[in-house]
């Protein structure tokens, strides 16, 4: 009987896991663009071995002798794989840059003892800032005055984040990056188009989830 562990839960492993999510809807879309490109269902069968590894390497099922090891660098290729997929074939970017982040936070967790969710908290920030401009760049007034709002709220959580202001009424928690991070996610991400947009919101959305957990 296969078990459930929970035990062995850490910063890196759970945005992995998220990324495993991500690279498993990715799979299940390169098989629903089968009409455009036959080739599309092999891709989609990688994305779907790929989510099984990993899977399988966080170990949060015993699969008895079925055993991978859960590896930073293992996590890198995974990720560089999706990367050269979707820059061929088409398709989100976001699992790649989940499981790459996630091997890059191993790495500087080995060497450091930074907060895991205050790096993931910055990557955000910095794909958020990007997807402003990019609603500046967009000719409509409305996502302009979204963009400019927006900046403006990432701009005081940078501020917030590096102890650089202080607000008085406004400090580093919870419930303030995820007031962002929903502002973000629905005002901005939502609507900003380019190759990489879409993944702000949802990066610092994952920020409060680590930042929930004290991870």
């Amino acid at each position: 009987m296969t078990e459930v562990k929970t035990d062995k839960i850490t910063a890196p492993k759970l945005v992995v896991f998220i990324g495993m999510l991500y690279t498993l809807a990715l799979g299940i879309d390169y098989f629903y663009g089968v009409a455009a490109n036959p080739l599309n269902i092999l891709w989609g069968i990688i994305c779907l071995v790929i989510a099984f590894l990993i899977f399988v390497s966080l170990e949060l099922i015993d699969f008895g002798p079925v055993k991978i090891p859960y590896q930073w660098w293992i996590i890198l290729i995974f990720g560089i794989v999706l990367v050269l997929i979707v820059y061929f074939f088409g398709g989100a970017y976001f699992p790649a840059i989940l499981l790459l982040l996630a091997a890059l936070i191993e790495v500087i967790m080995e060497k450091k003892p930074y907060k895991a969710s205050k790096m993931v908290l910055l990557v955000g920030i910095g794909f958020s800032i990007y997807e402003c401009f990019m609603l500046f760049l967009s000719g409509n007034a409305l996502l302009i005055v979204n963009g400019v709002f927006g900046l403006i709220l990432l701009i005081i959580l940078l501020l917030i984040l590096f102890d650089l202001v202080d607000f008085k009424v406004l400090d580093y928690s919870w419930w303030l990056v995820l007031l962002i991070g929903f502002v973000i996610f629905t005002w901005v991400s939502m609507y900003a188009s380019g190759i990489v947009t879409g993944f702000g919101g949802t990066l610092i959305l994952i920020a409060f989830v680590l930042m929930v957990l004290a991870l």
